[in-house]
């Protein structure tokens, strides 16, 4: 099982109003991205995270250029662990690259694919919303015996105490 992080983008209202709009809804999974691994710039390009990738471009640059400078099997060794560290942080940088577009996170779900997660978000969703229409009972209050001051067999009239005073 996998755990997707719900976003939605920054105009939508509720899942109260229209049930269409849970479809602009987005599930960000929270796991390694094989095609970010293999296909990183494509990957980046295809999700529209162009702050991510001019950074992915600049940081792969000059550890190319490092490690080419120290020759040998340097820049392979560099290449595959640059890859591998954004196989793991790419949906991260994903959910990042959301945030600053104004969407926001609206709730976590684990499943085993996008679509049990969306099944289970929603169901989750309409099951608040109905605990959230029906109004609550009150809770009757305990009903306790007044407390009434005395000193000796004597009572005192006029004094009242709380209850932290009580024996």
């Amino acid at each position: 099982m996998s755990t997707y992080v719900v976003m939605a983008p920054p105009e939508f209202g509720d899942l109260a109003g229209d049930p269409r709009e849970s479809d602009r809804l987005l599930f960000v999974p929270d796991r390694f991205s094989f095609l970010a691994f293999i296909f990183a710039i494509i990957w980046m390009l295809v999700h529209r995270m162009w702050l991510v990738l001019l950074g992915y471009l600049a940081l792969t640059l000059a550890i190319e250029l490092l490690s080419g400078a120290l020759g040998g099997e340097a820049a392979g060794v560099a290449a595959l662990t640059i890859s591998l560290l954004f196989g793991f942080e790419a949906q991260a940088l994903r959910r990042w690259s959301l945030e600053r577009k104004g969407w926001r996170m609206i709730g976590i779900v684990d499943a085993a694919n996008p679509g049990e997660a969306e099944l289970r978000f929603l169901n989750k969703e309409a099951s608040l919303m109905a605990s959230a229409d029906k109004p609550e009972e009150p809770k009757p209050r305990p009903v306790r015996a007044p407390i009434v001051p005395r000193v000796g067999s004597e009572r005192v009239v006029g004094l009242t105490l709380g209850p932290e005073t009580r024996q």
